[in-house]
């Protein structure tokens, strides 16, 4: 699909994040269709976009991917590592790539990647309550709900439910086998 492509499946590829990705982040943070499911409360102008780009390519702890379909950028993945060793997955697509399986494509990707990469037991992703595309590309994934923070985000004016998923590597294994 695409040179840089580090991992792919039918439609979509991932590729390092690169700093030209800050275009990108800062279009996505400043689109009220990502922006809120995130929880983000204000878009990120430029400065911010590059530096966070800067520091996720510079760093090099945390997993980071564009994900691209037909040669075009239409998400950022990340997989954030943590210190007990369940690394958590963030990732938004573009509001035009929605509702079409490029996301549950792209995080499978993504799973697929960690497991296959990192040492570790499981992985983890929290989304707000109302996300219901995020839960269902959770859900579709074979991710088990583990628990609900109550009211522990206030989002768009009120208080949300966090809702934390988890997937251990021998449930994806046994996916992978079936």
């Amino acid at each position: 699909m695409t040179e840089t492509a580090v991992v792919e499946s039918e439609r979509v590829a991932l590729r390092p994040v690169e700093r030209d990705d800050a275009d990108l982040l800062q279009r996505s943070t400043t689109d009220p269709e990502i922006r809120v499911p995130l929880g983000a409360p204000h878009p990120q102008n430029r400065h911010q976009a590059v530096e966070f780009v800067e520091q996720t390519v510079e760093a090099g702890d945390d997993i980071a991917f564009v994900a691209e379909a037909n040669g075009e950028a239409i998400g950022f993945l990340m997989a954030e590592r943590r210190e007990y060793g369940r690394p958590e997955l963030v990732y938004w697509l573009l509001p035009e790539y929605h509702g079409r399986g490029y996301g549950s494509e792209a995080v499978g990707c993504l799973v697929d990647y960690v497991f296959e990469t990192v040492e570790c037991h499981g992985v983890q992703a929290v989304t707000f309550e109302f996300n219901e595309a995020s839960r269902g590309v959770l859900d579709g994934l074979g991710f088990v709900h583990e628990g609900t923070l109550r009211e522990a985000a206030f989002v768009g004016g009120s208080y949300v439910d966090v809702l934390r998923f988890g997937l251990l590597r021998r449930e994806w294994e046994a996916t992978r086998s079936a």
